[in-house]
């Protein structure tokens, strides 16, 4: 488990592991469902296309027995080939099957059944591609039987295709058997110059030219017999005492003349213990190794049935598979996305704050835009006012009354519904039968007196800049205990009068002729005014925009709130979406039932 560590300074969390909410990513799931449904039904219906298509195919299966040679040179052993067959490598079965299915094999099928014509190519060699991806080879398990199945479109050549691979493999095994034709091997006892050259075709199929000195070289059975072995072993160390002795002694030395005969009788011993082995070789391939160590068990018969194709099955992996996909794009998306959506949100992001309430989102109704800033108060949308009323309750449980008299409300970003929130949160007090007071002190983008309907040309900032009365700038509004105090035309310097002398005697008056007073200020990012005010007044209210405020923001937002020494007593998250985002029940229960009990006729 991860350490739990609380930076109360900053009011956010690091490291903090918690269970997998399960709940949540089924949330995440219905939320998007329409999309993930629409993309299902997209790729199933391209599966059902596609299955349509698969073409009938027929599947003759021909089984084959291999056997594992001896070796040659084990051919006297007493113990007979099954000891000489622990000599071949492991995977000399598997080496077979790719045998069966090699160019040298599959290029006797094409010829045997003339496949060129029947898959109407000119090229033998696309031909020959063609019965590759239509052969396949299985080992039946523990056992020395392979399966050779042939699919096609039509029965009969499935059937043909089978047994003509069987026989080509057969005829390939024998060629391999010595690892040279019975030609090569009829050809080399006869006398030639050990330089001539002959082409020959090794066991994969290729050409190449080799000289008869090399070709004889190259036999496994050349290269391991024991006799050949002991034989060059005793002509090397003659020719190394024949060398000492040319040292010592003159040509005609008796010493020097036998050594040399020496030498003389065990290079005729190799050549004809050469020619020994390449008899015998010669007199396998004529007689015993022509039945070969591969043979056909059960030829493949024509299917009656062409193969079932599981289509059914086909779509539901697809389908399977799509759903899949898109519930971990659904997941990637909800990790990247750092905005905050939910009251979940603010805990899973690290963030500590306060919650006070959710605003639900406002739809654009036609609505006049003063109309629609204060809908709470109209009561065109019922669920906006009843939010406002649960958001009014949330912040009198706060805090002492002393220290909620004056209530600052800001944003880390603009457009986020500072001022939506400020002005309807003023009505519900209002309404409550509080004397309250609205004050803009946005002076760069002013518009509690576009929402109220107002004139602005006089208005906080005449008053923190001459010495015009208290009451001179406040304003009735046509919501009764409501008091207004515009922002007044615009100022050069915002953010020193705002924090002058003359505005903390303005909020001493406001304090004492007024029950509750909220402040509208600018956002808190780039520009400094919201800090200035709320430095004054010591807690601001933060409103979080939902989906469009980013977690990294509202955390160093928070970072220089506490060097100012402002502390964020709560946060509204405004434009929730209640049909679309979980809120613990807020959405689909706590506003039904509070809009039955607070409608009106």
């Amino acid at each position: 488990m991860k350490d739990e560590r609380v930076i109360a300074s900053y009011g956010y969390v690091e490291d903090v592991e918690k269970p997998i909410d399960y709940k949540y990513y089924f949330f995440l799931f219905k939320k998007n469902f329409y999309i993930v449904f629409t993309f299902f039904i997209i790729c199933v219906t391209l599966a059902g296309m596609y299955v349509s298509k698969l073409p009938t195919q027929y599947q003759a299966i021909t089984q084959v027995l291999i056997e594992r040679p001896p070796a040659p040179w084990k051919e006297d052993s007493p113990s007979g080939p099954e000891s000489a067959a622990g000599s071949w490598p492991l995977d000399y079965y598997s080496t077979q099957m790719e045998i069966m299915r090699s160019p040298a094999v599959l290029r006797q099928v094409e010829e045997e059944l003339q496949l060129s014509n029947y898959f109407g190519v000119d090229n033998p060699d696309l031909a020959v591609v063609k019965i590759r991806e239509m052969v396949f080879i299985q080992r039946v398990a523990e056992s020395r039987l392979f399966n050779i199945f042939a699919r096609f479109p039509e029965a009969q050549m499935a059937a043909k295709a089978a047994n003509a691979v069987a026989r080509a493999y057969i005829r390939k095994n024998f060629e391999n058997a010595l690892y040279y034709s019975k030609e090569i091997l009829g050809w080399l006892p006869q006398k030639g110059r050990e330089e001539e050259m002959v082409t020959i075709e090794d066991p994969f199929g290729g050409m190449r030219q080799i000289s008869r000195h090399e070709l004889v070289e190259s036999l496994p059975s050349i290269r391991t017999d024991p006799t050949l072995r002991s034989l060059r072993e005793k002509k090397s160390a003659q020719e190394a005492e024949l060398a000492a002795l040319l040292k010592q002694y003159r040509e005609k030395h008796p010493l020097l003349v036998k050594a040399r005969a020496n030498l003389k009788f065990l290079e005729e011993s190799i050549e004809a213990e050469k020619m020994r082995i390449i008899e015998g070789l010669k007199t396998q391939a004529e007689g015993r190794h022509q039945a070969g160590y591969a043979r056909i068990i059960e030829e493949g018969k024509i299917p009656k049935a062409p193969l079932p194709v599981d289509r059914g099955r086909i779509i539901f992996l697809v389908g399977l598979g799509d759903l899949l996909v898109s519930f971990i794009l659904i997941v990637l998306i909800d990790y990247f996305d750092d905005t905050i959506r939910t009251v979940e949100d603010f805990e899973r992001r690290g963030l500590i704050l306060p919650f006070l309430g959710p605003i639900p989102l406002v739809k654009k109704k036609n609505w006049e835009i003063d109309k629609e800033n204060i809908s709470g108060y109209y009561g065109k949308n019922p669920d906006i006012a009843e939010a406002f009323r649960y958001l009014r309750v949330a912040i009198n449980f706060s805090g002492s009354p002393e220290a909620l008299k004056i209530l600052v409300f800001s944003s880390c970003l603009p457009h986020e519904g500072k001022s939506f929130t400020s002005h309807n949160i003023a009505i519900s007090l209002a309404l409550d039968g509080n004397r309250t007071l609205l004050i803009d002190a946005d002076l760069r983008r002013p518009i509690l007196h576009q929402t109220f309907q107002v004139e602005n040309s006089s208005g906080l900032s005449n008053y923190l800049t001459s010495k015009v009365e208290f009451q001179s700038v406040i304003r009735e509004s046509f919501v009764d205990n409501l008091f207004l105090v515009v922002s007044g035309p615009m100022s050069p310097n915002p953010g020193e009068i705002l924090g002058s002398d003359r505005m903390k005697q303005f909020l001493e008056e406001a304090r004492d002729s007024f029950d509750r007073i909220i402040i509208d200020c600018p956002p808190l990012t780039g520009i400094g005014d919201g800090y200035v005010v709320g430095s004054l007044i010591g807690q601001l209210i933060l409103v979080v925009a939902a989906g469009k405020t980013p977690a990294d923001l509202i955390k160093h937002t928070q970072k220089q709130l506490e060097k100012a020494h402002v502390k964020v007593m709560g946060s509204v998250l405004n434009m929730v979406d209640l049909e679309k985002e979980r809120y613990s029940g807020y959405s689909k229960h706590y506003y039904s039932t509070y809009t039955r009990y607070y409608k009106q006729d």
